[in-house]
């Protein structure tokens, strides 16, 4: 092992949430941290942070999703708009939230802005930088990083924070305990009015479950969660099915602004539904956010559920770090870790069979 990182405690591989606020967290517990990301793994796109993950970010930085702190801002969610197994729509509205309305943010200032909070407290965040390899050795993680084709200096540090999203690194994956069949189709809609809406819309679909949330522009970006199978039984392209399954909704459809609206949906896809892995925590490193366990998109905790994992994390290696030297009482740290997110995954789970048990 070599190289200036020889007195870093910790390396967070993935500058997502999980890993911003990982950082944050180890950070302002005294720990010294590197974070290392690569923004060509972001899908973009608009998601929901939660009432209660809103409330978690502004205990770090209070005013957080104000316009000068958070450039765009983000649109608060008053409402959510539901046609699930009802003949009718059903509303429900923030007021009755103990936390407080959510936020729509757009994920790619959402994710800077968290580093850039974590710098300012004085994590070393290494940009624009993929991890090439992981190895142990000398009881230590030294993570071989590359930016474009040219090598970078090594990264060493005692502990490991692998926040590398639903997919995990592939050079250090716990293999998922099931592999999804789930597939999230996703397209920013137009400007209707140029007023930003303030609801969320959910509908279940013949084919698929719907989301829609807001963006700044007066526009929304929807998002359609069906199986691979009826992806591969379609009968036309991409976006004719998307565009077609769209129209058939009563929420959605009026989102497109009509039969005679013209078009031009940039479609992308990702992996949905809940994906869980056979270890969140090993020797001397832990998993957080998606990593450790990738909720249902559709369900609007996957902001909230990296977030807490995060904090968890951060609050097990740092007792970890006291318990330098007595492995008997570290190891218990990280099976207790990895314990919490297996209960927080169980609760998730039943929350959603009994969801779509309804349908």
């Amino acid at each position: 092992m070599s190289g200036s990182s020889q007195n870093i405690d910790v390396v967070v591989a993935g500058g997502g949430p999980a890993g911003g606020i990982c950082a944050l967290t180890l950070a302002h517990g005294g720990a010294r941290v590197s974070l290392v990301h690569w923004d060509g793994y972001s899908t973009g796109g608009i998601e929901l942070v939660s009432g209660r993950a809103r409330r978690m970010i502004e205990r770090y930085c209070p005013g957080f999703f104000r316009q000068d702190i958070f450039g765009a801002g983000g649109v608060e969610v008053h409402e959510t708009i539901s046609l699930w197994g009802t003949p009718e729509p059903v509303t429900l509205s923030a007021m009755f939230n103990p936390w407080g309305p959510g936020v729509a943010v757009e994920r790619t200032l959402f994710d800077q802005a968290l580093r850039d909070l974590a710098e300012a407290a004085g994590v070393s965040v290494i940009g624009a930088t993929k991890v090439a390899d992981i190895e142990r050795g000398n009881d230590q993680w030294q993570l071989s990083l590359r930016s474009g084709e040219a090598e970078c200096d090594p990264v060493c540090a005692r502990f490991l924070v692998l926040a590398t999203g639903r997919a995990a690194a592939h050079f250090f994956d716990p293999p998922p305990l099931s592999e999804s069949s789930q597939i999230a189709l996703m397209a920013p809609l137009s400007p209707l009015s140029g007023v930003p809406d303030h609801a969320l819309y959910i509908e279940a679909g013949d084919n698929g479950w719907w989301y829609a949330l807001p963006t700044g522009d007066g526009g929304h970006f929807a998002g359609f969660c069906t199986s691979r199978d009826e992806i591969k039984r379609r009968r036309a392209s991409l976006r004719e099915f998307f565009l077609g399954e769209l129209r058939c909704t009563r929420l959605l459809a009026p989102l497109l602004g009509g039969p005679d609206a013209k078009l031009n949906l940039r479609i992308t896809g990702r992996m949905a539904g809940a994906r869980a892995f056979s270890k969140a925590a090993g020797n001397d490193w832990i998993a957080v956010g998606d990593a450790a366990y990738a909720p249902d998109p559709l369900s609007g905790m996957g902001i909230e559920l990296a977030i807490e994992s995060a904090q968890l994390g951060a609050r097990a290696l740092l007792e970890a770090m006291r318990e330098t030297g007595k492995e008997t009482a570290k190891h218990d740290v990280f099976a207790e870790y990895e314990d919490a997110i297996r209960e927080r995954a169980s609760q998730h789970g039943k929350v959603a069979a009994r969801h779509y048990g309804s349908l």
